[in-house]
């Protein structure tokens, strides 16, 4: 490379002018430093106001400086910095048109800012302070002192060539036209604080709670403490998001936390889980059986960082958003749960009977009964080697098939107006339906009777009712008091009460009324989800449920993208869609066949594209599945196995909210 050449940045926007010789950049942590300056070298030094600072009236903070690149062996590079609620402008201008280089940080891809004193390592690209380079502040040539304030950007900004991949750059602005440290502290905490309170606003909150983090240490390969301190701390810290991190100590520890602790909400700005989906299964359950579950499920959304060997809600959310997973997902990740983005999930009610005992869980991910379950199950033992552990026993089970006798019931959805249908919150009243109990209405003031007419016309006519009917209001039917207290003070229907009551006997009555208020919302917000399908003892409906029976290779209900991070199953799915897509494989697929259909999991292409006896896909909004007794076999409801025996599912549309990343969803 020649002297004088362009280098540009890995965003392929912004580029700088130098000797290659001397400039070294590490493209996965790319460093730039910035110096603040004046308009030119000959300029007085920088004073408070030579910023330019605005505030929106959205609060929105803008702020404008001049910086320059100092290159020892060439003259320094002017840079143009403005910040605002869409991210960070940089403009360098070298005099020639076409050496004007721009670029945008946006605000979504800055994850935080840090200032201080010094930079912990030294970076060959330096840069000069606000005055002319050869000219250094009486203290600094007296104590030989860097007295400059430093302001570290971090972004993770996607590849243009690599859509797939977030490559971590920081920016740094050095602050030196002060002869103190403390005075340039001051400034490079103002541009540090104007990311923050922008960063805020793009959430439309600023959130000051922590994180409650629950770590499964012994999850995927048993690497999870190590994953943890060097992929996910370092992120957290560089965003400045405080969180408390609970490492588990036994089987449902996070399910039991979650469960008993009685300031969630006050507390905690979201739960996020790293691990795989068995512990986001025990947090969801755990909110779950609280009474105050409808208020958790909410307003504190949930996380997860795939710490695991399946982790198909990561990939699916991942995918779903056209985020990177591989080669970091648990980067990527942790740059989701701190973007401060939501989105509703859909989760599906499973009631479980045997034996006369009935229980009630919330899956987010799927159930199963055969071939995948089986594969999932009885490669726990082999769970040390990683994912590769379901590539092994897929293989042995294939070899040594196994079908399954029962009944199948389910209600048919189509997927456009299923999406339609089912895409909106369950058990939810409207403002209007919770100010008031059901039995308290709304009162109004009875109209003076019309000049001649006749008291029964007006019974009629006004409160639809005759004076004799039996099922007309107390008050309507006694004549006599109608016309002895419409106008006292004690009337239900004087106007005088209406608009004059007594201070204390309203006092009372608004007591009493918001104490019914409360006491129904209580009751209301602990109460489970209300079912539209029949209880597990009692009969399928005919008109409404398809039913059949027969052999089963495996039957399979999904409702998120992935399975597992290699298992494309539901290509379809969405996250708030209120779909469950039900797999069937029947009884005498060829092994040829399955084999196809197991490799093709992978890209999800093994859904045939025409109808086949063997192999079929429905959308369904509810399904139950009857294993016959005959055989006992293996059920799992989110990759945690569960008693052997009836089950039944029912989709719950947008129940939880979930940390997305940035960006638009899949439509």
């Amino acid at each position: 490379m020649s002297r004088g050449k362009v280098l540009k940045n890995p965003c392929k926007s912004f580029c700088i002018i130098m000797d290659p010789c001397n400039l070294s950049l590490d493209l996965s942590d790319t460093h730039f430093v910035y110096d603040d300056t004046a308009a030119s070298a000959v300029s007085s030094p920088l004073t408070p106001t030579s910023s330019v600072t605005k505030i929106s009236p959205t609060g929105v903070i803008e702020l404008s400086e001049h910086f320059y690149i100092n290159n020892k062996q060439k003259a320094p590079i002017p840079v143009e910095l403005k910040l605002n609620g869409e991210g960070i402008y940089l403009r360098r201008e070298t005099g020639e048109v076409d050496e004007i280089n721009e670029q945008r940080i946006r605000m979504d891809d800055i994850i935080g800012s840090s200032c201080g004193p010094s930079m912990k390592k030294s970076h060959r690209v330096s840069l000069a302070p606000c005055r002319r380079i050869d000219e250094e502040s009486e203290v600094e040539q007296a104590t030989k002192k860097d007295i400059s304030a430093y302001l570290h950007i971090y972004a993770y900004i996607k590849n243009e060539k690599h859509s797939m991949r977030r490559e971590r750059t920081v920016r740094i602005l050095r602050f030196r036209s002060f002869d103190t440290y403390e005075e340039n502290l001051k400034v490079a905490e103002r541009w540090h604080h104007a990311i923050r309170i922008n960063k805020a606003a793009l959430k439309h909150e600023l959130v000051e709670k922590q994180l409650l983090i629950f770590l499964n240490p012994k999850s995927g390969s048993g690497k999870g403490r190590e994953m943890f301190h060097k992929q996910m701390a370092p992120v957290l810290k560089e965003a400045d998001v405080p969180y408390e991190l609970h490492v588990t100590a036994h089987y449902n520890f996070a399910r039991e936390y979650v469960r008993k602790h009685s300031d969630l909400l006050r507390s905690y700005s979201g739960i996020v889980v790293a691990s795989g989906d068995g512990l986001f299964f025990e947090v969801l359950n755990g909110i779950m059986e609280r009474e105050d579950w409808r208020a958790i499920t909410r307003q504190l959304p949930l996380g997860i960082v795939p710490c695991g060997s399946g982790n198909g809600l990561a990939r699916s959310i991942a995918y779903l958003y056209n985020e990177p997973y591989g080669p970091k997902p648990i980067l990527y990740a942790t740059l989701t749960c701190i973007a401060g983005k939501l989105a509703p999930m859909d989760l599906v009610r499973i009631d479980i009977g045997k034996e006369g005992k009935a229980s009630e869980m919330y899956s987010f991910l799927s159930v199963g009964w055969g071939l995948i379950v089986d594969v999932d199950i009885e490669s726990e033992h082999l769970r040390s080697i990683g994912a590769s552990r379901f590539t092994f026993w897929a293989i042995r089970r294939l070899i040594s098939l196994r079908t399954y006798k029962g009944r199948l019931s389910y209600i048919r959805c189509d997927r456009k107006d299923g999406r339609k249908a089912f895409g909106t919150r369950v058990s939810t009243v409207s403002n209007e339906e919770r100010r008031l109990p059901p039995e308290v209405q709304e009162f109004h003031d009875i109209p003076n009777t019309p000049a001649g007419a006749k008291e029964d016309d007006f019974y009629s006519t006004n409160t639809g009712t005759n004076r004799d009917d039996e099922f007309g209001d107390a008050i309507s039917l006694d004549h006599m008091s109608f016309h002895s207290n419409a106008d006292s003070w004690h009337s239900a229907v004087s106007k005088r009460t209406a608009y004059f009551s007594l201070t204390d006997q309203s006092i009372r009555s608004r007591r009493s009324v918001l104490s019914r208020l409360e006491s129904i919302n209580l009751e209301y917000e602990s109460r489970r989800p209300p079912s539209t399908i029949p209880s597990l003892d009692l009969p399928v409906p005919t008109d409404t449920w398809h039913t059949e029976e027969g052999e089963y290779v495996m039957v399979h209900a999904a409702y998120t993208t992935h399975l597992s991070a290699d298992c494309f199953f539901a290509p379809e799915s969405r996250l708030n869609d209120g779909i469950i897509y039900l797999v069937i494989v029947r009884s005498g697929v060829g092994r040829s066949q399955l084999a196809n259909f197991l490799l093709g999991m992978s890209s999800g292409t093994h859904l045939p594209k025409e109808p086949n006896k063997y192999i079929e896909v429905v959308p369904v909004r509810a399904f139950r599945i009857e294993p016959s007794p005959e055989r006992e076999g293996i059920m799992a409801v989110d990759g945690e196995r569960v008693d052997y025996g009836p089950l039944q599912g029912e989709v719950l549309p947008g129940m939880i909210k979930v940390m997305v990343p940035n960006g638009n969803a899949i439509d």
